[in-house]
This record gives structure tokens, C-alpha cells and sequence, in this order.
């Protein structure tokens, strides 16, 4: 079931913060890993805490980074090193959302992220290079026991910083942390309840809504974070696997609900480029929502969103 709200402003991805604790002063520090830029927030008592996520943000990117000559998956995807528990526990959960989606969420597409490059590009590649590179993905190829990736290129960067975001979270749970935000560059967990601010992209100055959310983790993917124009016409960063173009889904953002930033993670994602009707995809996960905001300015969220989360315009 799903629910239609007519308005017009669409979702940002980036949001604002305010605890929902009784005066409580808190810390925020920022560092840069896992290529983007990382917030944690944490009640002044509990800022000891802040430089050891930072560490654990460290040590996974030794883990899951594609390009690091040294890190676990990149000696994985060159046919050297040994599976581990976190690279197998985020290998595993990828293929089944590539199967829950029948491709359009699949790690084997880095040829194609590859090729498109938007932090680069000031033109689309030809169709021959987008069939070449397509013709290199493929998530059925991927064998996890016997571990074999058959040639293909693995990229766990849809996942990878939610399962991390899980981790810090589980870290500072495990220490005492009764408060804390977790902002791994849009990949957002919180613990404890907070106001939570979603932007206009058309004014970032503009709060244009707000949900009150307790424990959660909160992950938005956006045609409007990255992307280059060409003739007049934006490509973004979120590559359809199945037509090596960017997704033309008709929408503009996608913010999902859940539990588990992972599973967020995967499931904006995934949303994005499938359209609409995916947003029936959260109900295969416990405890979990979307809010789609199209293109032309429609919200479509799953059923009792809004009474779920307090939505305030």
C-alpha cells in the first residue's frame, strides 16, 4: 500500500538535527573518510568516543575501498587475498538485493560507473562504450562459496558506508552511548530521538519538512547530488545496470526508514532506479519506510508514514 501527497517542494539530502533530549549539550566533529565527508555528533560526556569511530571509519576503508592497492577488495577484484567476515556479510546481502531486484541494483557495475565518471565527464560516453562496459557487469557471475568473482569487477560503495554506519553505532551502543548522530556523507544513523530536518534543494535554507525519529537510520539517494549537464540535458551518478544509462525513473529523490543503514543503503538505491512501485520493497524489510519524491513534485510514501513519523510540513 502507498499513499499520495500532493506537494510541490522536493526532498534534500542532507539534514538538520535537534535532539529531543532535555538539555543536553552536545559535540560534533568531522573528519574525511570513505571519500566523502563524515559527522558524528555525540553528548559532550561521550566525545572521547567520537575519534574511535573515526579509527573504525579507517579501518573499513581498508576494507571495502576499490582503489587502494592494499584494502580487501581491491586484492579481491585483482584474484589475490581471502574472503572476510564483513566483505562476505556485505557480499552476500548484495546478491540478494540484486536478485530481490532482478539486476538493478548489482555490484558488478563499476565498468560502468568507470566509464561514466560525473565527477569528470562533460559529455556522455558512446553507446559502444556503454555496451562494451555493460557487457562486463553481471551479478550472476558472482560465486561466494567457492569464492570466485569470475572476472567482474566488484563495487560495494551503494552498501558499504550503511553496513560501516551499522557498525559505529553498534560500537558506541556497546560503550554507553545513549545519544548520537552517525553522518557518513548522507548515510545517517541515530541513536536516540531526534528532530530531524529534511532541505528543500531548491533553498537550502528551507526546512521542507520535518520527522521525528528514534533509533533509526535514514538514507537519501538524489538525482541532484551529482551529476554533469550535457545539450541540456543532466546525467547523475546512479547508473541503471540494465541500460548502462544513468536511471530515468522519474524520481527526484528517495529517503528511506529503516533499522539498519545497510539495508537503507541498498533499498534508496535500488527505489531510485526501479521507479515508484519499488517502494513495495520495503515491506520484505522489518520496520521499514520510503518517501519518494518525483520529478514533478509528487510525494508517494508507504502507508502511515506521516502518523509513523510525524511528518510536519
Amino acid at each position: 500500500m502507498k499513499r499520495i501527497l500532493a506537494f510541490i517542494i522536493m526532498i534534500f539530502s542532507v539534514f538538520s538535527f535537534s535532539s529531543c533530549s532535555d538539555f543536553t549539550r552536545q559535540v560534533t566533529r568531522q573528519s574525511f573518510a570513505l571519500d566523502t565527508v563524515i559527522n558524528i555528533t555525540t553528548d559532550e560526556k561521550d566525545q572521547g568516543k567520537i575519534g574511535e569511530a573515526f579509527s573504525l571509519c579507517n579501518e573499513y576503508e581498508k576494507v571495502f575501498s576499490r582503489t587502494d592497492s592494499e584494502s580487501e577488495l581491491y586484492l579481491l577484484n585483482n584474484g589475490q587475498g581471502e574472503l572476510t567476515e564483513d566483505i562476505e556479510n556485505v557480499l552476500e546481502f548484495s546478491i540478494e538485493m540484486a536478485r530481490l531486484t532482478n539486476g538493478a541494483f548489482d555490484v558488478t557495475v563499476a565498468p560502468l560507473v568507470d566509464l561514466w565518471n560525473v565527477k569528470e565527464r562533460k559529455a556522455p560516453p558512446s553507446g559502444d562504450e556503454i555496451e562494451i562496459a555493460q557487457s562486463k557487469v553481471g551479478y550472476e557471475a558472482i560465486s561466494i562459496s567457492p569464492l570466485s568473482f569470475n572476472g567482474k569487477s566488484v563495487d560495494l560503495g551503494a552498501v558499504a558506508k550503511g553496513y560501516i554506519a551499522d557498525k559505529i553505532a553498534d560500537f558506541f551502543k556497546s560503550n554507553g552511548v545513549e545519544n548520537a548522530i552517525i553522518d557518513l556523507g548522507g548515510n545517517v544513523v541515530l541513536i536516540g530521538e531526534y528532530s530531524v530536518g529534511i532541505r528543500s534543494p531548491f533553498n537550502p535554507d528551507e526546512i521542507f519538512a520535518t520527522i521525528t525519529l528514534k533509533d533509526k537510520s535514514a538514507v537519501t539517494s538524489g538525482a541532484y547530488q551529482r551529476y554533469f549537464e550535457y545539450e541540456g540535458k543532466r546525467y547523475h551518478h546512479i547508473i541503471d545496470p540494465r541500460t548502462g544509462y544513468p536511471s530515468d525513473s522519474g524520481i527526484a529523490s528517495v529517503t528511506v526508514i529503516s533499522p539498519s543503514s545497510m539495508q537503507a543503503d541498498a533499498l534508496s538505491t535500488s527505489i531510485f532506479i526501479l521507479g515508484k512501485d519499488a517502494i513495495s520493497l520495503c515491506d520484505k524489510f522489518p520496520d521499514t519506510d520510503a518517501l519518494i519524491i518525483m520529478e514533478n513534485g509528487d510525494v508517494i510514501t508507504t502507508e502511515n508514514f506521516e502518523k509513523k513519523y510525524q511528518l510536519k510540513k
